[in-house]
């Protein structure tokens, strides 16, 4: 009975993705999205969210979260503090250049064993992103799944339409333009909500041109390195002596 409910709620928030998928790529400089967290994991709970991880293009990963967080919460699918369930949670952004995965170690690799491709701008893009992130094959054997792409869709006009503004913004300069503008102020403002929050070395921050990622005050990475640790002798992770605070955690929202 738990199997065929927990099947449901996966074809559920998989149907949610799709709808917003049209959505998603209205952004420019999107290489590749990928499904990440428990839906990818193929166990999501009613209250789950939907985890995405971005690769964008090269000089255009803060433009591209940018025109992600504002997009989406002009058309109400990005998660918010009150509004969780089936919403959009962006994980991580990376460059294309060097999409390389943060935390490249056991702990790490277990969260990105089982990511998924939703979509992406090349046939060989998913290819060249896991050629970079071979590090995870020391840790796991990755399934098929992670280079085969969950929806098979065409949105024709949309790509048409993105390609064209891509490529107008590129020649004229303003893209460049718009990437430092956009990475500054952001970069102001996450810089600022982490000073206020107090974290300390058990949280995540990373605002850089190829890449933006955060979790705070404490990460998940910090908590599947303590919980590991307690199972298992881990070197070089955290001390499993040290308990964790009982603190929600901001991440990317």
């Amino acid at each position: 009975m738990n199997e065929i409910i927990l099947n449901t709620e996966l074809d559920f928030k998989l149907a949610e993705l799709k709808r917003s998928l049209p959505v998603l790529l209205l952004a420019p400089y999107t290489k590749i999205l990928f499904l990440a967290g428990s839906t990818a994991l193929g166990s999501p709970q009613k209250e789950s969210d939907l985890d995405l991880i971005i690769v964008a293009q090269c000089n255009r990963v803060g433009l591209n979260r940018f025109f992600l967080e504002i997009i989406t919460r002009l058309f109400g699918i990005r998660r918010t503090k009150n509004n969780i369930a089936n919403k959009i949670c962006f994980n991580i952004f990376l460059s294309d250049a060097e999409p390389l995965l943060p935390h490249q170690d056991l702990v790490g690799a277990s969260f990105y064993k089982n990511i998924k491709p939703i979509w992406r701008d090349d046939k060989t893009a998913v290819e060249k992103f896991w050629k970079k992130n071979l590090w995870l094959e020391k840790f796991y054997e990755l399934p098929p799944e992670t280079r085969q792409l969950i929806f098979e869709t065409n949105y024709t006009i949309i790509n048409l339409a993105r390609k064209i503004f891509e490529h107008i913004s590129d020649f004229s300069g303003l893209g460049f333009i718009l990437e430092k503008i956009t990475f500054a102020l952001q970069k102001s403002y996450l810089e600022k909500r982490f000073r206020k929050s107090n974290s300390g070395p058990l949280a995540d921050f990373w605002v850089k041109p190829h890449l933006i990622a955060y979790h705070f005050p404490v990460s998940n990475y910090a908590r599947m390195a303590q919980k590991m640790a307690q199972t298992a002798d881990i070197s070089g992770h955290l001390d499993p002596r040290q308990p964790l605070p009982d603190q929600k955690s901001t991440q990317l929202d």
